[in-house]
C-alpha cells in the first residue's frame, strides 16, 4: 500500500494537477458552470409543458384531476415556455462556443468582443453548412457540441496568434479614431483570415466527403460516446475519480473532460423527449444529472449516507463534523466531510469511499437501461437535493424511490467501516 501511495503521489498527482490547470479544460469547465442556469431554466420549461401522464386515459380521481390541471397549465403557458426551452437547451453548442472564447480571453487577458464574434461565426460556418450552401441550425443543439469545442479553440488560437504577431495590423494610433474602432479596424486582416480560412476548409471538406464538419466529428467521437454511455465505462470512470479524490486530487480532473459527453447526451435526451419519445426509451443513460444526482448523492463518494452516520455518531468529534457536514451534503457539497473527517488518506474509509459511487452508478444504469426507471432528460442542477432532482430529471416517481434505496445501500456499506473509525475516535477521546 505504501508503494502504491508513493507512486500516486510522485508520478500521478503531479500530472493530474497539471491537467486540472490546463487552460482548455479550465475554459471548458467554466463554460459549463456558467451555462447551468440556462440548462436548469430550459429543463424546468420542458418539464412544465410536458405532463407525465395523459389524463384522458386515466380513471376519475385526484391524480386524473391533477394531470388535467397540469395539461391546462401546459396549454396556457406552452407558447411562452416552449420558446424559453427552444432558446436554451437546443442552442447548447452555440453558447458553448461563446463561453470557450470568453474564458480563453480571460486566460490570455484579451479584449473579449472580437474573439467571441470570430468563434461564434466560425462555429456557425462549421455547423450550419448544407449541400446547397444554405444555413441549417440543426447542429446548434448537443449534436454540434464537439464541433463547438474544436472550432472554438482552433479559431480563437489562430486569431490570437495572428494578433500577437501583428499580421496585417492596420495602425490608426494618434489619428483621433475611437479606441474600439481602432482596435476592430486594426485587426481587420486577422479577422478576415480566420473566417475565410474556416469557410474554405469547411467547403473543401464538404466537397470531398459530402458531409460537414459536425458529421465528421460525430463519426470520430461515436466510439468514445459509446464507451462513456456504458455500464463498464460508468464503473471504471467512477472508480478512477474516487481513487484520485482519496489521494487529494479533485474530481474535476476527470469530470471536466467528461462534461462534453455528459451534456451532449443530456441535450440529445432533451431533444428526443421534446419530440415525443418516451422517457424510458431516450437514447442515452449516462448524462450530467445521472452522474451528479444519482451517483454522487451528497457529493463525490455518495457521502450523504456517511454524513448521516457522522451526525448520529457517539464520538463528539465525528458528531461535530456531522453537524457541519449534513446540511451541505443535502446539496451535494461534501468538502466538510472530505477534509474534516477526513476521507483523504483515511485507510479505514478508503474501501467504501471508492466503491459506493460506482455501485450507485451500476444500480442506476441497470434500472434505467432496463426501463424500470425513466432516463434523464432535464437537469435540476448538481446541487439540488437528490430525491427532488431525480424527480425533476426524469418525471418518474420511481426515480425518487431509487434514490431512497441507494441512500440506504450507501449507509449500509459505509456503516461497518465508519464504526471501526468511530471506535478509534472514541478511544482517542477517552485518552
Amino acid at each position: 500500500m505504501d508503494k502504491i501511495t508513493a507512486f500516486i503521489e510522485e508520478k500521478v498527482a503531479p500530472v493530474a494537477n497539471r491537467l486540472s490547470s490546463q487552460k482548455y479544460l479550465k475554459a471548458l469547465q467554466s463554460t459549463f458552470l456558467f451555462l447551468i442556469p440556462f440548462f436548469t431554466i430550459g429543463s424546468f420549461a420542458l418539464v412544465l409543458i410536458s405532463p407525465p401522464m395523459d389524463y384522458t386515459t386515466m380513471d376519475p380521481g385526484f391524480l386524473c384531476s391533477f394531470m388535467q390541471g397540469w395539461q391546462a397549465f401546459a396549454d396556457f403557458t406552452g407558447p411562452v415556455l416552449e420558446y424559453v426551452y427552444n432558446v436554451t437547451m437546443p442552442l447548447m453548442s452555440l453558447y458553448v462556443a461563446m463561453g470557450i472564447s470568453y474564458n480563453l480571453c480571460k486566460e490570455y487577458k484579451m479584449n473579449t468582443m472580437m474573439p467571441i464574434l470570430i468563434t461564434v461565426s466560425s462555429f456557425i460556418i462549421s455547423a450550419s453548412m448544407n449541400g446547397d450552401r444554405s444555413l441549417t441550425f440543426a447542429a446548434f443543439d448537443a449534436t454540434g457540441l464537439f464541433t463547438a469545442i474544436f472550432v472554438g479553440i482552433s479559431s480563437f488560437e489562430l486569431y490570437r496568434v495572428l494578433v500577437e504577431k501583428k499580421v496585417g495590423r492596420i495602425s490608426l494610433e494618434g489619428s483621433g479614431v475611437p479606441p474600439a474602432l481602432a482596435d476592430s479596424i486594426g485587426n481587420l486582416v486577422p479577422v478576415a483570415i480566420v473566417i475565410v480560412l474556416v469557410a474554405f476548409l469547411n467547403n473543401l471538406l464538404f466537397s470531398l466527403t459530402s458531409i460537414n464538419l459536425t458529421e465528421v466529428i460525430t463519426i470520430i467521437m461515436t466510439p468514445l460516446v459509446t464507451a462513456v454511455d456504458n455500464v463498464w465505462g460508468v464503473i471504471v470512470l467512477a472508480i478512477i475519480v474516487m481513487v484520485f479524490w482519496w489521494f487529494g486530487i479533485h474530481d474535476s480532473v476527470i469530470t471536466s473532460a467528461l462534461d462534453p459527453f455528459f451534456y451532449s447526451n443530456l441535450g440529445a435526451n432533451a431533444a428526443a423527449f421534446a419530440a415525443g419519445t418516451a422517457a424510458v426509451a431516450l437514447p442515452h443513460v449516462v448524462t450530467a444529472p445521472f452522474w451528479w444526482n444519482f451517483m454522487a448523492i451528497g457529493g463525490s463518494g455518495a457521502t450523504l449516507g456517511l454524513a448521516f452516520l457522522a451526525l448520529t455518531s457517539k464520538s463528539k468529534q465525528l458528531k461535530t463534523i456531522g453537524k457541519l457536514a449534513f446540511i451541505p451534503s443535502l446539496f451535494n457539497i461534501n468538502e466538510p466531510l472530505i477534509f474534516g473527517l477526513p476521507l483523504m488518506y483515511n485507510p479505514i474509509m478508503m474501501i467504501p469511499f471508492i466503491i459506493v459511487m460506482p455501485l450507485n452508478g451500476l444500480i442506476t444504469y441497470l434500472a434505467m437501461s432496463s426501463g424500470i426507471v425513466a432516463r434523464t432528460f432535464a437537469y435540476a442542477s448538481w446541487n439540488m437535493f437528490s430525491p427532488i432532482a431525480a424527480l425533476i430529471d426524469t418525471m418518474d416517481i420511481k426515480a425518487v424511490l431509487l434514490i431512497v434505496v441507494l441512500i440506504i445501500i450507501d449507509i449500509l456499506i459505509y456503516l461497518p467501516f465508519f464504526k471501526a473509525f468511530e471506535k478509534e475516535k472514541l478511544a482517542e477521546e477517552q485518552e
